[in-house]
């Protein structure tokens, strides 16, 4: 599409209107590394704790040192095809600032944004509260979300909407999901840029639980990712004064990204505790008889607590109750406008102490009992270890 058209029209109006004092943050003089640079006597700023710590630092969009860290680290764990440049990066106070930009820039007042259910419900208020963009839901009934049928379910969503006279100028995706746990294989997100493409839609890709998250969202820090839409990039830029982020935070995340060592580490770690707490939660719901979705990816597990409650009769809402009495919170679907009743969402990423004594709250609140045929297995496989450890101690 044109370059005009690759953002709304009100941001259009909004280029033009970029801070004036950009190009004096870009280009700042030290008497070591820049030389050459701009004296600044313009601004009226806090100095120093450090360098640029306490002051506007290198502009509205995040310091060269953290687009810098932040290339280095999404190119090493998240490999692009088309590796990202620092010139690619607009950070802001965290994903959820970074959303309402989109909002701002690639949306006018009343346009939509197709989004699939169930999904996380402060889209809502994101996109609608400030931006006056609509979110229109896309639902699946039986067909897998994560599918390339679901892909078309987009599509004939796109066509009612224009039959409504109802203008949709996006498509939200978010890989890994919440509250499903999912992500998106390469051939579904290929077949959701080609759709994107046939209909003239951007598509924008929701990516806070890539590697399954820092455990530190107090920092609020996110970041816009356009590798080939500059204006939109350049748009931000002139609201940029209400969504930039701390320069304390943004020195600290910079850091964190910079000790490649203590990343390594990091998630290596706590991907093992993912998948050890997942382990235990999926085998803990078996063994009570609790259905639940599989997952691949984040902090979530959705668990069917409608489906092993006694009052067939009992809603969402009831069930919140019962497990409220026992002091246990899980969120329930219905609030990710999930398509069928009885479905809660359960954050794994607990240390086992925390996870256990939930778990067995939830049991306690609903009265369940071990599953007949599950506790036989379990049973039947602890006798069967018993046996080959005395067998081995025989031989020994």
């Amino acid at each position: 599409m044109p370059d005009q058209e690759c953002i709304s029209s009100r941001a259009v109006t909004f280029v033009p209107q970029a801070p004036q004092f950009f190009d004096v943050l870009d280009d700042l003089w030290h008497p070591e590394s820049n030389p050459n640079g701009i004296v600044n006597l313009g601004l009226a700023e806090n100095l120093h704790a450090s360098p640029h710590t306490l002051t506007y630092g290198d502009g509205f969009t995040g310091s060269k040192r953290l687009k810098t860290a932040l290339c280095q680290f999404l190119n090493r764990y998240f490999k692009p095809l088309k590796p990202l440049q620092p010139a690619h990066l607009f950070a802001t106070p965290g994903v959820g600032n970074a959303l309402e930009c989109c909002a701002w820039s690639l949306f006018d007042q009343g346009d939509s944004v197709l989004i699939g259910r169930p999904y996380w419900s402060a889209f809502n208020y994101i996109f609608k509260i400030r931006a006056q963009v609509d979110v229109r839901e896309v639902s699946f009934g039986t067909i897998d979300p994560f599918s390339l049928d679901a892909v078309w379910e987009y599509e004939k969503e796109f066509i009612r909407a224009r039959k409504e006279s109802k203008p949709v100028k996006a498509i939200l995706l978010c890989s890994p999901h919440n509250p499903l746990g999912r992500c998106y294989s390469e051939e579904v997100l290929k077949a959701y840029m080609r759709l994107c493409g046939k209909l003239d839609l951007h598509l924008i890709s929701d990516e806070i639980y890539g590697l399954s998250d820092f455990g530190a969202t107090g920092l609020r820090i996110g970041c816009l990712v356009s590798q080939s839409n500059s204006l939109f990039l350049k748009s931000l830029e002139s609201f940029s004064l209400f969504n930039f982020p701390s320069s304390l935070a943004d020195g600290v995340v910079a850091s964190l990204l910079e000790d490649r060592t203590f990343i390594e580490r990091f998630i290596v770690s706590y991907r093992k505790r993912l998948a050890e707490s997942y382990a235990y939660a999926g085998q803990f719901f078996r063994t009570h008889g609790i259905p639940y979705m599989e997952a691949n990816a984040s902090l979530f597990l959705m668990i069917n607590l409608g489906a092993v409650v006694q009052d067939k009769t009992l809603t969402d809402s009831d069930i919140l109750v019962l497990l409220r009495k026992k002091k246990v919170y899980v969120a329930a679907g219905s609030g990710y406008r999930i398509e069928q009743s009885g479905w809660f969402r359960l954050v794994i990423a607990h240390p086992e102490p925390v996870l256990d004594e939930g778990l067995r709250r939830i049991v306690e609140a609903l009265m369940l009992q071990e599953s007949s045929t599950l506790e036989s297995a379990r049973i039947a496989e602890k006798d069967e270890s018993q046996k080959l450890t005395a067998l081995r101690a025989k031989t020994e």
